[in-house]
């Protein structure tokens, strides 16, 4: 016999109980069968009871899968002046953040709220937004090694040292609260702009994308000067969105610092980005 063949447990059949002296066999029948059936019915209560799931606990308001609350910071109590009336609401709330020269040079501008929302959405285009940040605009011209090319001069890169550093001058966090006590302002603005029912958020991560995708670069690039101009002479770089070549023309580190400002700037409103 294979070894398959043979039973697991071997089992005895069952002595069965002799009735008692003198009891008939239907009363014998009928007291094994009540018996059948109660034992069933005992089984199969243990089954039931056992193949039932127990209920889970609801969750506790600590675990992983509970919603957390946003970081955004709660717009603040403040009485916001007309579009048309908030440069001197703003240039305070800057000035209180920030002393930066070059800074509250940029604040002395009129116009403020329109012009800001305007350099947002410029940058998400990939375009320069020359007029809103002229007051940054460095003195001195960028040179290269040569007449008609040559690579950058990497001193050029500390002229826009200054700018960089008026930029970020203004803690992320507290820029991001700035930014939400007068959103109803910039959104008004976008509005004016073409973008009616759209969150201004959406533009601030688009401007923030654009800028990040510009690419790193390991050398100073080699430049041809034009009339009135200078051009990548890599046309991979030559390629690139105006707004990004800017980026690259102010430095490896003016980039990076400003990148960074950025992204805790997007991550202090909860805003996704690269």
């Amino acid at each position: 016999m294979a070894f398959d063949d043979h039973p697991l447990e071997k089992t005895e059949p069952p002595t069965q109980p002799e009735p008692p002296p003198g009891s008939p066999s239907w009363l014998r029948a009928l007291v094994i069968g009540l018996a059948g059936v109660l034992a069933g019915a005992l089984l199969m209560f243990w089954w039931m009871s056992r193949a039932q799931p127990t209920p889970s606990a609801p969750p506790s308001p600590t675990a992983p899968d509970v919603a957390i609350g946003s970081n955004r910071p709660k717009r603040q109590t403040i009485d916001l002046p007309t579009l048309d009336s908030s440069d001197s609401l703003l240039r305070e709330l800057v000035a209180a953040l920030s002393k930066h020269p070059l800074l509250a040079r940029l604040m002395a501008t009129d116009g403020l709220v329109r012009a800001a929302t305007l350099a947002v959405v410029q940058i998400g285009d990939g375009r320069t937004p020359i007029d809103a940040l002229k007051p940054l605009r460095p003195t001195t011209r960028l040179q290269i090694f040569g007449t008609t090319s040559g690579r950058l001069d990497p001193t050029s890169y500390q002229r826009w040292d200054g700018p960089a550093a008026a930029l970020v001058s203004i803690s992320a966090p507290d820029a991001a609260q700035l930014y939400v006590n007068v959103k109803p302002l910039i959104d008004q603005a976008y509005i004016e702009l073409g973008h009616p029912g759209e969150d201004f958020d959406t533009a601030i991560v688009r401007a923030i994308q654009m800028l990040a995708d510009t690419p790193e670069i390991t050398v100073d690039p080699l430049l041809l000067r034009r009339s009135g101009y200078f051009e990548h002479d890599d046309s991979v770089l030559r390629s690139l969105r105006p707004v990004q070549k800017q980026l690259m023309l102010m430095g490896p580190d003016n980039k990076r610092r400003l990148m960074a400002w950025l992204h805790a700037f997007a991550s202090a409103l909860d805003l996704k980005t690269k």
